[in-house]
């Protein structure tokens, strides 16, 4: 059981049956093109322009597929939340076998971050020596996460209104231990680090929290620093968080949320992205990784077989073993996997991320991201009312229904709402 699938229990445990998914992020959530944030937050294509040089992987001003990989961590979490966090048990040893091997799903987050640290590094360093290199950051930033971000925020306080016309109670809308200045200051990810309790409609927040915190250090970091100096810096990074969440783990009594929720935890999936970035603006350091582009398969190989122990074993993100080198393992393989598009773009994983459901998902990821659980949830609640109960077609229905929902509205609110307001923050130049 994760960290968000404890929230969620918490924030909706009279709302939810045992067959409701149980969520984490995650965020995770900037925009998917080359140079924009990259949690589900950030998703757009076409958002920040990337500055390519001849030693850069990209060739133009947007990889497709970085919207795809973006897209496919967002799938993996659908998958998480609606199929292998659901508390079912199967007789079957096929269904056991297969719900087992999608266990390992609730490390998107650990992709999330990594591409956000890529992404918002890239823009970064390139705009390092702009006159107006935080003033513009930071408006960008503005236009992409606040509007959609406030809108859902707006409507978790008039929803409880709302849902009691349906008859359906509160639950949905479940009170939560959480201020409004909070979520206003995005700290909640603080709170939810000491255990408290987060309304439903809230509950993946957390993950911008941890991105607006990376925003608030990062620029200041490649503004100040030199590029080595940079380096040596996220490098001890990269190390130090794994130990920090083992601190935090047995040091405090809600070990368990804060190694998950803090940013200063997450700092190796962030940095390691930073470090990315910073290694396609090399020029040896890139042409040599071109040159000999196997040793990373070779790597990515590697990394995999610990992280399929992991999995086999069943450990959760509470034991140690996930703790200490889990969460550093699974960044590793999304490492190796960012890596690997970047290095061979006519490669069957720079193909698959590349093509175009998959691109379509990371450019609608952050409305998804924000939505997908209340609707689906929402759409449960209203089938149950119409037949009476809520018995397992109804949530499978809700579930189907909730999905071509929140797939349409995103798809609305990226062509009416979000990329409007993009092009706009846009106007604003390094």
């Amino acid at each position: 059981m994760t960290f968000t699938s404890r929230l969620l229990r918490k924030a909706s445990r009279k709302a939810v049956t045992s067959s409701t998914p149980i969520d984490s992020n995650l965020r995770q959530p900037g925009s998917t093109s080359v140079v924009s944030a990259a949690t589900p937050q950030s998703g757009s294509v076409n958002s920040d322009e990337l500055s390519t040089k001849t030693h850069q992987p990209a060739t133009a001003p947007r990889i497709p597929a970085l919207d795809g990989f973006r897209g496919f961590a967002l799938f993996w979490m659908l998958a998480y939340h609606f199929v292998f966090s659901v508390h079912i048990h199967y007789e079957s040893w096929l269904m056991q076998t297969f719900k087992k091997a999608g266990y390992f799903t609730w490390t998107c987050m650990d992709a999330f971050f990594l591409l956000s640290g890529y992404l918002i590094g890239g823009i970064l360093i390139d705009a390092k020596d702009s006159p107006r290199f935080f003033r513009t950051f930071y408006i960008r930033r503005a236009y992409r996460i606040l509007p959609l971000y406030l809108v859902i925020l707006t409507l978790n306080y008039l929803g409880p209104m709302a849902w009691h016309l349906l008859r359906g109670g509160p639950e949905l809308f479940s009170a939560s231990e959480v201020p409004l200045w909070a979520y206003l200051t995005f700290t909640q990810n603080f709170w939810a680090a000491f255990g408290k309790t987060e309304t439903f409609t809230m509950v993946v927040t957390w993950s911008l929290a941890v991105e607006e915190q990376f925003y608030l250090t990062m620029p200041l970091l490649v503004r100040k620093l030199s590029r080595s100096r940079l380096t040596y810096v996220l490098a001890a990074a990269v190390v130090c968080a794994p130990l920090l969440r083992v601190l935090l783990h047995y040091a405090l009594r809600s070990g368990v949320e804060a190694q998950w929720a803090l940013m200063p935890c997450r700092a190796d999936s962030l940095s390691l992205g930073v470090l990315c970035a910073l290694l396609v603006r090399t020029p040896h350091l890139w042409n040599a990784l071109l040159a000999k582009r196997n040793l990373v398969y070779w790597a990515w190989a590697v990394i995999t077989v610990p992280l399929l122990w992991l999995q086999f074993k069943q450990y959760n993100y509470a034991s140690y073993a996930i703790i200490g080198p889990g969460y550093s393992l699974a960044t590793l393989f999304f490492t190796c996997c960012l890596l690997v598009a970047l290095t061979n773009q006519d490669g069957w994983v720079s193909k698959f991320l590349g093509s175009r459901p998959v691109v379509e998902l990371g450019i609608l990821s952050y409305c998804i991201y924000l939505i997908h659980l209340p609707v689906v949830e929402a759409c449960r609640k209203v089938l149950g009312l119409r037949f009476g109960s809520q018995t397992t077609a109804t949530n499978l229905g809700g579930l189907l229904l909730g999905a071509l929902l929140f797939y349409v509205i995103a798809k609305l609110s990226w062509r009416f709402f979000e990329r409007p307001l993009l092009r706009r923050g846009h106007a604003y130049k390094y």
